[in-house]
């Protein structure tokens, strides 16, 4: 292959994975627009539950505890603190993370499409590269193997970089004023019925947020 046909392939496959990584962050989108649909404020019930659904994927494709919280979109201490206040819901991960090793899907194992989105999102969002593998339970060395093994995976992860330096650009291009800024990547939920949380009292501690807010998007 000569030196401009590498450079189409190159230029293709950057432009693939773009749109990769654009399709991703899509689907966030598509998840507000579809709560808007239904015209009504999701209760604090159905986010955590919401939630608890994407972390219980995770772990049936062989996320680690860290990266089954980042799937979910919460810190691995509230994760915990679900765990330790639902039984269904620790059986269930369990029951989950035991699919995961039974089908050979173990942390540190050949990376899943699950956890190659994870850690493509959490380089969009703003994490080194080590520290998003490290969420999937992948070490430094494999990680380069991998990328070295694999050119469509170095082409992602240069897009997921290109998505974040995009975003921040943007974000200093349109700061938002100071009180609107504290609310910005937080959604609103009802706070309606007790979660999880002993007494019977909404656990705001769980979430790290006080008020109507739970969990960054």
């Amino acid at each position: 292959m000569g030196m401009h046909d590498e450079a189409r392939h190159q230029a293709q496959q950057d432009e693939w994975a773009d749109e990769v990584v654009a399709w991703m962050g899509s689907q966030e989108e598509m998840d507000r627009a579809l709560r808007d649909a239904l015209r009504r404020t999701p209760s604090q019930r159905e986010e955590t539950i919401a939630r608890m659904a994407d972390a219980l994927r995770g772990a049936a494709q062989g996320l680690t505890i860290p990266g089954c919280a980042a799937a979910a979109g919460v810190p691995e201490r509230t994760l915990r603190e679900w765990l330790g206040l639902d039984t269904s819901f620790a059986g269930a991960l369990r029951a989950a993370h035991a699919l995961a090793e039974a089908h050979g899907l173990r942390p540190g194992a050949a990376p899943t499409p699950a956890a190659l989105q994870l850690m493509l999102n959490a380089i969009r969002k703003g994490a080194a590269w080590p520290a998003a593998a490290n969420l999937v339970g992948i070490s430094v060395r494999r990680f380069n193997r991998l990328r070295a093994e694999a050119p469509p995976v170095g082409a992602l992860i240069a897009a997921a970089q290109r998505a974040r330096s995009a975003q921040a650009s943007a974000g200093r291009r349109r700061r938002p004023p100071k009180a609107a800024s504290r609310r910005v990547g937080y959604r609103i939920v009802q706070l309606d019925d007790p979660v999880l949380s002993p007494g019977g009292q909404p656990d705001e501690s769980a979430n790290g947020l006080n008020g109507n807010a739970t969990g960054r998007d």
